[in-house]
């Protein structure tokens, strides 16, 4: 049993700033209250956090941790396999490298949860695995080996097939997408058919077809874009294919808040700060405090290696200053990013019967100046600064 006394407590569940004792057992939170060491009168080990500020483990719903370095020094990126715009049989687990230096970049940063997906050369990249973010071995660090599909409506794709092949414009773009989903939809009926009625013949195995029809039994599709018009597209064919999705980036999210609410779309926002180009020029941390004026929920995210994990709290910091509130802040980063991952049963909060996935920081995290001096992730203590 792990004792973590003195905290002032904010667990993304009903308590803000409370004097609080965290009580963790077997990896997971077994109490929260006022004297654990009186009221758990056996044997355990102690940490005192001196009164300083304990949140969960940060969230990153969407990035490319592992599977591409911040710098080429090493391994290099596997992100984009550039060689087909369609390519959904590609998993980011197969790429992912426990030794990639992003790891100890996200424990410096409070990250104890990562969705890694494949990069934005593709139309259709591949499914993104959710892994913790210390480990040995991939197979030790995956919580959900497949956990969504990744999409792209962004300038990447077309500047990587526009001297090769389609798609050159949004017109090929939206297109090949639609193809793909239709073929996938056909092959999803026969598939489905034939299980239900074994005397109906099989459709011939195709690899892209039968990884890609799994959208089609409600697995979530994660759509990266960025201009407004590039996120309408993407809702009108999400909501063609009665797709079970989430927008990523959302840079010019602040500019349509009322089309995104009217469509009740989840957004995963950032980096919204950062080296500007034609489609981010619009990038501001303006866009936190606009879509929580409109009431539109949303995750935070660095987008590493865009923005280096680390500043993940920077990246909060920078909305905050810009007039998004403290806990909408923390929210984005924390329960909303483990909600629209479907991670919420085990993460994004402290609450009995979850991972103890814990910081400790030096200050208040939404300042500047602050960072995680104590990183424990499943009980464990996997980093201190």
């Amino acid at each position: 049993m792990l004792i973590i006394r003195n905290c002032n407590l904010i667990n993304m569940a009903g308590i803000y700033e409370e004097k609080k004792d965290l009580v963790v057992e077997n990896g997971k939170i077994l109490d929260i209250c006022d004297n654990a060491v009186s009221k758990y009168n056996v044997g355990h080990v102690s940490i005192d956090a001196c009164g300083h500020y304990v949140t969960p483990g940060f969230v990153e719903p969407h990035c490319q941790l592992g599977v591409r370095e911040q710098v080429f020094r090493f391994e290099g990126d596997d992100s984009d396999e550039s060689t087909d715009p369609i390519l959904p049989q590609l998993r980011a687990l197969d790429a992912i490298n426990p030794a990639d230096e992003g790891f100890q970049m996200a424990l410096a940063g409070g990250v104890t949860t990562a969705v890694t997906c494949p990069g934005d050369a593709n139309l259709i990249g591949g499914t993104c695995a959710a892994i913790k973010t210390s480990g040995k071995t991939v197979s030790e660090m995956t919580m959900v080996p497949e956990l969504a599909f990744h999409m792209c409506l962004t300038d990447d794709v077309r500047t990587t097939y526009s001297s090769k092949r389609a798609p050159k414009t949004r017109l090929a773009s939206a297109a090949l997408i639609r193809e793909a989903l239709m073929k996938a939809k056909n092959y999803h009926t026969l598939w489905k058919l034939s299980e239900a009625d074994p005397s109906r013949k099989a459709p011939k195995f195709d690899m892209k077809l039968h990884s890609l029809m799994r959208v089609f039994d409600g697995m979530p599709v994660k759509i990266t874009a960025k201009r407004s018009h590039d996120m309408t597209t993407a809702i009108r064919i999400a909501e063609e294919f009665e797709l079970n999705y989430i927008l990523e980036d959302c840079t010019e999210s602040w500019l349509i808040p009322d089309i995104l609410k009217k469509h009740q779309v989840n957004c995963v926002v950032g980096p919204s700060y950062g080296q500007k180009s034609n489609e981010s020029r619009y990038r501001d941390p303006i866009v936190g405090s606009v879509l929580e004026e409109h009431g539109i929920t949303f995750a935070s995210s660095t987008a590493h290696p865009r923005m280096n994990i680390e500043l993940a709290a920077i990246h909060l910091t920078l909305m905050y200053k810009k007039g998004l509130t403290a806990m909408a802040a923390l929210e984005s980063a924390t329960i909303n990013a483990a909600r629209f991952c479907g991670l919420d049963q085990r993460v994004g909060s402290l609450e009995p019967g979850k991972d103890a996935d814990i910081v400790i920081w030096d200050g208040y995290p939404l300042d500047y100046y602050s960072s995680a001096s104590t990183v424990l992730i499943e009980g464990k203590v996997v980093y201190q600064k």
